[in-house]
């Protein structure tokens, strides 16, 4: 077998066993609708639904990014924002 047909081998192979250890998604039980707003230096998430989540400051300049503690709900729910120094960006919400 020539060099450039065992790379090909060996790059199909990766290629395969690599795609079969990758976990597909899943919506799994959380169901959120979320809704976001951006203040000064902070802002709020609230979500509806069930499910695990989070909310990150997204703050400008040379200030770092801020998060929340991880919280689970299965109600209306609204999560106050970690201020940011000098402002905000933006408000996202992250589901776990």
């Amino acid at each position: 077998m020539n060099t450039r047909r065992k790379i090909g081998t060996i790059a199909i192979s990766a290629v395969a066993l690599l795609g079969l250890a990758v976990p597909s998604a899943s919506a799994g039980p959380q169901a959120l609708s979320c809704t976001t707003s951006v203040g000064d230096t902070g802002g709020w998430a609230e979500c509806t639904g069930s499910g695990t989540w989070r909310v990150k400051s997204v703050c400008s300049f040379a200030d770092f990014d801020r998060y929340t503690q991880w919280v689970t709900t299965n109600k209306k729910t609204r999560v106050y924002a970690t201020d940011c120094t000098f402002s905000i960006v933006d408000v996202v919400v992250q589901i776990k």
